[in-house]
């Protein structure tokens, strides 16, 4: 049996692991990624059906502008983003009152403010002003891509760097949620306000106000006004620029080549694959989720991880829409949020999320038509009921399609192909343990002290992507994916 030998090997082609890999073989690494689909960019690749391109996750694109984290990983591999827009909206917002018009710029944002929140709108803008001061102070922090939380008693001390005026300032936002905050703003109980921010914060974070830390919740909601953006071709298009530059530099991506199972040997790991394949490595990094974690190591091994089970409620699953429609949108905002009942939890259909391809992108859809990609969070042990699973993707779909219509008159009938995907379609597709998608589901002030880091507690192996700090979107998945490489580089 021959036994393929490499520096490092990295488990899962999503854009934590693309990222990884990219900037290890630029620096010299021997690299395999190996991808058990048959696709790029995991929860934010693509598929290609009925001549259309669908994104497999209705994501925003972020951190290309300047300073942003894709714009300095693509400059540090010295390659040239795709073509892409920078939205001036990034998304409509539809409630049953009103539509927001969620501006990328600060004093559109304003304006709009004054609009929609009149009887709170400077409380607004304050809030919005600390957030934007608080979220300044987190990026400056993660530039240095420390390890965070510290998982390991030896972490701690590497922490103490960290302590300055700039970090000093963050105390209060780790130890408080983002509702704590509000309180102090008395936008607690404008339920119009509370509506729109935790519609954000869902998308964002997986979670409410109420649950959110604060931290966490002002990196996510800064990010959006630093730069919103299109991509040509969809952000599938970036997996695929650092596959490229990952062979550029000599390593390896091979698709539909799963990790089944890892055994440690002589001080490195062996990876066994199908077809009786080995690859070998002293570094491992998993970019599979956590959640399959413990399927991949034998019980005395994973035992001595510091990667604990969880339950089946720790993150969402994902209800998906894939709809090909002809191009009868009259205005080009890509992105719309629609809120059906304000008194009703924002999932199941109750708020979703609609991502369009671009007008004229035909890499994504054929001419005059238009790609669109639709999100809604769902409690995944409900999808498992066979019994009952037509019918329940019957009924979301219903709900969607009704909800788009309040909205969208005549939507229907535009409709070329829909494709409904569940938990069990994510399970089957990326390989995602019983669906679940989008990291872990904070809980409280102190959640993010539960997070894992990019260590695993076994020697030579780490984690990077969603489940891993600082979390879910791309722009988390590809800094923690940078901060492993970082590590590896350390020694």
């Amino acid at each position: 049996m021959d036994m393929e030998r490499y520096d490092v090997i990295v488990v899962g082609a999503g854009f934590g692991g693309l990222t990884s890999a990219a900037r290890l073989a630029k620096k010299g690494y021997s690299v395999a990624v190996l991808e058990a689909s048959s696709e790029l960019g995991g929860c934010a690749g693509k598929f290609d059906r009925h001549g259309y391109r669908f994104g497999a996750g209705a994501t925003v694109g972020m951190g290309f502008e300047e300073g942003g984290v894709l714009k300095r990983l693509f400059e540090e591999l010295e390659m040239e983003l795709p073509p892409m827009t920078s939205l001036e909206t990034i998304m409509n917002i539809y409630t049953p009152d009103d539509t927001i018009h969620y501006y990328q710029k600060t004093d559109q944002w304003y304006q709009e403010v004054d609009r929609v929140f009149p009887t709170n709108s400077q409380q607004v803008k304050r809030f919005y002003e600390e957030v934007f001061r608080i979220g300044s102070r987190i990026d400056q922090l993660l530039l240095d891509l420390p390890v965070f939380p510290p998982n390991r008693w030896k972490d701690w001390p590497k922490l103490l760097k960290y302590v300055n005026p700039n970090s000093i300032a963050l105390t209060p936002y780790m130890t408080q949620t983002v509702m704590d905050r509000l309180k102090s703003y008395n936008l607690h109980q404008d339920e119009a306000f509370m509506s729109f921010l935790n519609g954000q914060l869902m998308d964002s974070v997986q979670t409410t106000a109420d649950q959110c830390p604060a931290f966490l919740g002002y990196a996510a909601l800064q990010t959006f006004h630093k730069g919103a953006f299109s991509v040509k071709g969809g952000l599938a298009t970036i997996a695929e620029k650092l596959a490229e530059s990952i062979k550029a530099n000599g390593g390896e991506v091979v698709l539909r080549r799963p990790a089944l199972h890892i055994t440690p040997k002589d001080g490195r790991w062996v990876v066994k694959s199908r077809r009786e394949r080995q690859y070998e490595a002293s570094k491992v990094v998993l970019n599979n989720s956590l959640h399959n974690f413990h399927q991949l190591f034998d019980q005395e091994v994973h035992k001595q991880s510091a990667i604990q089970k969880d339950n089946l409620t720790s993150s969402w699953g994902a209800f998906m829409l894939y709809i090909g429609v002809e191009d009868a949108f009259s205005e080009d905002v890509l992105y719309h949020q629609i809120i059906q009942d304000k008194a009703k939890p924002l999932s199941e259909g109750n708020q979703f999320l609609l991502s369009l391809s671009g007008k004229g992108d035909t890499q994504m859809a054929p001419p005059n038509k238009r790609a669109i990609t639709i999100s809604t969070h769902t409690e995944v042990a409900q999808w498992w009921k066979r019994d009952d699973y037509e019918d329940l993707k019957d009924k979301y779909t219903e709900r969607i399609l009704n909800g788009i219509e309040k909205h969208f008159p005549d939507f229907r009938s535009t409709i070329d192909v829909l494709m409904p995907g569940t938990p069990v379609t994510f399970e089957r597709f990326v390989k995602r343990d019983k669906g679940r998608v989008g990291g872990y589901i904070p809980n409280g002030r102190f959640s993010w002290l539960h997070h894992q880091s990019v260590y695993t507690g076994l020697d030579g192996v780490y984690a990077c992507g969603d489940t891993v700090f600082p979390g879910a979107g791309t722009l988390g998945t590809s800094l923690s994916g940078w901060m492993v490489a970082e590590e590896i580089q350390k020694g």
